[in-house]
């Protein structure tokens, strides 16, 4: 090919390479008829569908390493296949009130996302200029199925029945075509098809311009994953006290002035963990539940009759956990050879778990004392 491309066109037909590891089964062995461990690309592509497949092969294939193939990850390309289609058609099932106008909790998760998707897009151009393709697809699988599926758009649609206001509508679509046009080197074919049937329009996917963003807000960022990881806790709160995700909480929150992520996204924290309200005081409320997620101290006010001896019973093993882990942490930072060999960031992840372990103790603790 380089010498066709020379005695034809006079000039270099490509510049890089791609060359792959030996496709072996998840055992490590390599492909056999012998063996029966070759499976056949048209059945699969019976069974997953052809970008299904494509996916699985990817997520199996980190560079530089050989193809530990397992079918099961082309179930989960056709899961992501699912996935996307879902997301297509709860886009497209919403009714419009064209007099609505875009609340609160829209707003804030559309900043959030514009910044969140131009982040990944610098993250994937990173993966392709290095040909590191699965990093580039694991990071787009992350950006599709985690942030806008399970966050965005669970933030972005309007209650049960009712109406989405049409410019978050509008928005939603661009962010959904962008999203598609990421994913079309991966998944050609259903990319190919929402791309006709979200709109009406002429040209192809295919000749489409790639996504285009310059810089993100890293508050927004920071602001909305301390949000997340407090939806996350209360939600898992919930659970571990049996309580309906319909009735409605009370949450209190210890701190000399409004955090900055409840300040932009407390509305997003009432729609999705169910908080009736969020209240901001300078000292510790009695009767009520000690929550600490990541900085934020937090509270729930008791509202159901607890087993004092059983929750004690939970703190204390709780408690007797995070010490150890805090004295693993203080361990590996008092050890000079750790820290003279270890780069700044890693000291910092280090010094970060040692400072969250100390502010749960405290807690735990306080929580002990209430009860």
């Amino acid at each position: 090919m380089i010498m066709a491309g020379y005695e034809y066109r006079g000039e270099r037909p490509f510049r890089n390479v791609y060359l792959t590891g030996i496709v072996r089964d998840k055992l490590g062995r390599k492909m056999s008829k012998s063996l029966g461990n070759s499976p056949d690309p048209l059945d699969l592509i019976a069974q997953y569908g052809a970008d299904g497949v494509r996916v699985g092969m990817l997520f199996s294939s980190p560079a530089g390493n050989d193809l530990l193939f397992d079918e099961s990850l082309c179930e989960q390309g056709r899961n992501f296949s699912n996935k996307i289609w879902n997301a297509f058609r709860l886009i497209k099932g919403w009714p419009v009130d064209e007099q609505a106008s875009m609340n609160e909790v829209n707003r804030s998760a559309i900043h959030w996302f514009e910044s969140r998707l131009s982040q990944a897009l610098e993250e994937i151009n990173d993966h392709y200029s290095k040909l590191r393709i699965s990093d580039a697809l694991m990071a787009t699988y992350k950006l599709v199925w985690d942030d806008f599926c399970a966050w965005y758009l669970e933030l972005i649609k309007p209650a049960y029945q009712q109406p989405i206001d049409p410019e978050s509508l509008k928005v939603t679509i661009d962010y959904f075509e962008q999203l598609l046009a990421i994913l079309h080197p991966f998944m050609p074919f259903i990319t190919e098809e929402l791309w006709h049937l979200l709109r009406e329009r002429n040209d192809d996917i295919i000749v489409s311009k790639w996504p285009n963003k310059a810089g993100y807000d890293s508050d927004s960022l920071n602001n909305f994953n301390a949000a997340s990881q407090l939806i996350a806790d209360i939600r898992a709160f919930r659970q571990s006290k049996s309580i309906s995700p319909k009735e409605s909480l009370r949450l209190i929150i210890r701190s000399e002035k409004t955090p900055a992520a409840i300040e932009q996204f407390g509305s997003a924290i009432t729609k999705l963990a169910n908080c009736e309200d969020i209240s901001i005081v300078d000292s510790k409320p009695a009767d009520a539940f000690a929550l600490l997620s990541g900085q934020l101290e937090c509270f729930i006010p008791m509202t159901m009759q607890v087993d004092k001896q059983a929750e004690r019973a939970k703190l204390e093993e709780e408690l007797k956990y995070t010490q150890g882990f805090l004295r693993s942490v203080m361990a590996k930072l008092g050890n000079e050879r750790f820290v003279s060999n270890a780069k700044p960031e890693v000291i910092a992840i280090e010094q970060k778990k040692k400072t969250d372990a100390e502010a749960k103790i405290r807690a735990i603790e306080e929580a002990l004392n209430t009860l």
